[in-house]
């Protein structure tokens, strides 16, 4: 079997995914699972894709009624797509290159999704169900809007949504527990409220690491602390958020009292 080039996981904005139909939006998670994961810009060809996602690359074209999905990514305004040359004649190559994601405006969606549904569930219904996690309220698989915001919200409308979720029920991938609809979908990840914090020092750390080297000056303990910790990818460390705060704060290392009960990890370099 083929090892595809998938990462664990990719990152999609809700405005993206809200924007797009059904089958468009897991075109294009589909698409970031390729994409780099710092640059989030990939320059796989339709071909490609549309062998991943199963289907004719035909379905990328448009026509008369309908724009190509390229040209609905461009419309998002959350994708920019460049032509470069690939050094023949009769090819060239294009790059996807999709905006950051927001804190807040974000879903975060595993290769788990993709292994589990690519070849068993309809198309649309893929894609639906990443819709309705855009959704969801914060941390959590649960949708509780009210039927009229989320028409609005996912640009769909009331009788699909209703034959969509209709269809999940059946398949067991959804729940409807009063007014709310819990999603019951494999890969679909759960930011905890802590991330910001860790993703935010985490990137602190990378810029002045990077910025001193690339000078040639030396690093400080607490780099140099993070620095071998991500090449043994955070082995050991439970509590990433405990770690960066005490990391952050010079306190790795010491013995000096940790206040709200947050156990440090021991490091050894």
């Amino acid at each position: 079997m083929t090892k595809l080039p998938f990462k664990e996981y990719t990152v999609i904005n809700n405005t993206l995914i809200q924007k797009l139909g059904c089958a468009d939006v897991y075109r294009t998670y589909v698409l970031l699972l390729i994409a780099d994961k710092s640059t989030l810009t990939t320059d796989t060809t339709i071909e490609e894709l549309a062998s991943f996602v199963d289907e004719s690359k035909f379905n990328y074209k448009g026509n008369r009624k309908t724009k190509s999905f390229n040209d609905k990514l461009r419309d998002t305004g959350e994708v920019t797509i460049q032509e470069k040359n690939s050094g023949k004649k009769d090819r060239t190559w294009t790059d996807y290159i999709f905006s950051p994601v927001t804190y807040g405006n974000y879903r975060r969606i595993s290769r788990e999704f993709y292994d589990s549904y690519n070849d068993t569930l309809d198309l649309k219904l893929r894609g639906f169900i990443l819709k309705l996690f855009s959704a969801a309220e914060p941390h959590s698989h649960t949708i509780i809007l009210p039927m009229r915001k989320l028409e609005k919200l996912i640009h769909m409308g009331h009788d699909t949504i209703n034959k969509y979720i209709d269809q999940l029920i059946e398949l067991d991938l959804l729940d409807e527990v009063g007014d709310s609809t819990i999603l019951k979908a494999k890969g679909l990840i759960l930011d905890q409220p802590k991330d910001k914090y860790v993703e935010e020092v985490k990137a602190r750390f990378e810029h002045m690491i990077a910025y001193n080297e690339s000078r040639g000056n030396p690093i400080s303990r607490e780099c140099m602390i993070y620095k071998k910790c991500k090449e043994k990818l955070f082995e050991g460390i439970q509590n990433m958020h405990a770690f960066m705060k005490s990391l952050e704060s010079g306190l790795v290392g010491t013995k000096q009292d940790i206040k709200d009960n947050e156990e440090l990890q021991d490091i050894i370099l």
